[in-house]
């Protein structure tokens, strides 16, 4: 088996397989078979009767039917597995996506591993003054003073980006701008907290 192969395998078992059903798992490997693993093309040509009867039986033994053929095959092309091509009289081309190139895969590959819980800076309570120290108990987005009763914490890369608890990634923040934050990332977040820091500016002036 060729590293390349290996690589092939490895990546689906660890990155892909989870997110797919077992008969989008199946019928991926079916065309990887026919593709990839066979000669190191991309692309095949096959048509859809033909898929279903070498597909196998399901679970109560009975053949996957050309419906439940077309309807895998769509779930595949939207988790951007496989592209569906032209069909013509000897099949509908498909081009089949590597795992590594697949959106989903990707974004497993760069998530940032589980951090230890002793690198867990957000829950626990003495590590969260530790890092109010480290701002020296300043807000990192508008420079205001906080105190124990009005500090809190903030994700600079949001938790539903992939941010994690480590304390390179926290930020003490005053209860607005974390308010305005919320789960968007500093870029997207900086105008708004621009325009409140300038309205609160103006009320402390009046």
């Amino acid at each position: 088996m060729s590293d390349k192969t290996k690589q092939l395998i490895q990546d689906f078992v660890d990155y892909l397989m989870p997110a797919l059903t077992p008969y989008e798992s199946s019928l991926y490997l079916f065309l990887l078979r026919l593709s990839l693993l066979q000669d190191g093309a991309e692309q095949v040509r096959i048509g859809k009767r033909t898929i279903a009867e070498s597909f196998g039986s399901g679970a109560q033994g009975a053949e996957i039917s050309y419906k439940q053929v077309t309807k895998v095959l769509q779930n595949l092309e939207s988790k951007g597995c496989i592209v569906i091509g032209d069909t013509i009289r000897d099949g509908t081309m498909y081009t089949v996506v590597q795992p590594r190139d697949i959106p989903l895969v990707k974004e497993k590959i760069a998530a940032p591993a589980p951090i230890d819980e002793d690198e867990d800076f957000f829950t626990d309570s003495d590590k969260r003054i530790l890092l109010f120290e480290r701002d020296s108990w300043t807000c990192q987005y508008c420079g205001d003073r906080v105190t124990k009763d009005n500090a809190t914490i903030d994700h600079y890369v949001p938790q539903s980006k992939g941010g994690n608890h480590s304390k390179a990634n926290l930020r003490t923040c005053c209860l607005v701008c974390n308010s305005i934050k919320s789960g968007k990332s500093f870029e997207e977040a900086a105008p708004f907290i621009l325009k409140s820091i300038q309205e609160r500016r103006q009320k402390q002036q009046k």
